[in-house]
């Protein structure tokens, strides 16, 4: 793997670990006085590290197709709203990251872009 695609992964992990546990942070630390359950931040940056992660990897696993092959990109788009927009129709991740498959095959194979 080249080590740019590995830097642009970490990149966007940790960029979207700041920006999603950032602004929870410094609300929680500027209304302490309202805190009675202890750190609520520590909550929200464990759950922000899961999201991370699979950002990351979304964009570390796209990348080197995409730079391979950039008239397929209309392929990959494809799948990615179909996964999108069954996903948040039903919210059911298998049947929507399987017809994303299947969505994203026949783009790829049958419309020459």
């Amino acid at each position: 793997m080249n080590l740019d695609i590995i830097l642009v992964g970490l990149v966007v992990g940790i960029a979207n670990f700041i920006s999603r546990f950032g602004p929870f942070y410094f609300i929680q630390k500027y209304q302490q006085q309202n805190q009675r359950r202890g750190a609520i931040w520590l909550k929200i940056a464990l759950g922000s590290i899961g999201i991370s992660a699979i950002s990351s990897m979304l964009v570390v696993a796209t990348l080197p197709p995409l730079i391979e092959t950039p008239d397929k990109s209309l392929a990959m788009l494809a799948g990615f709203l179909v996964l999108i927009g069954l996903y948040f129709r039903f919210r059911k991740i298998v049947p929507a990251t399987l017809t994303a498959a299947i969505v994203y095959g026949l783009v790829y194979t049958y419309i020459p872009v």
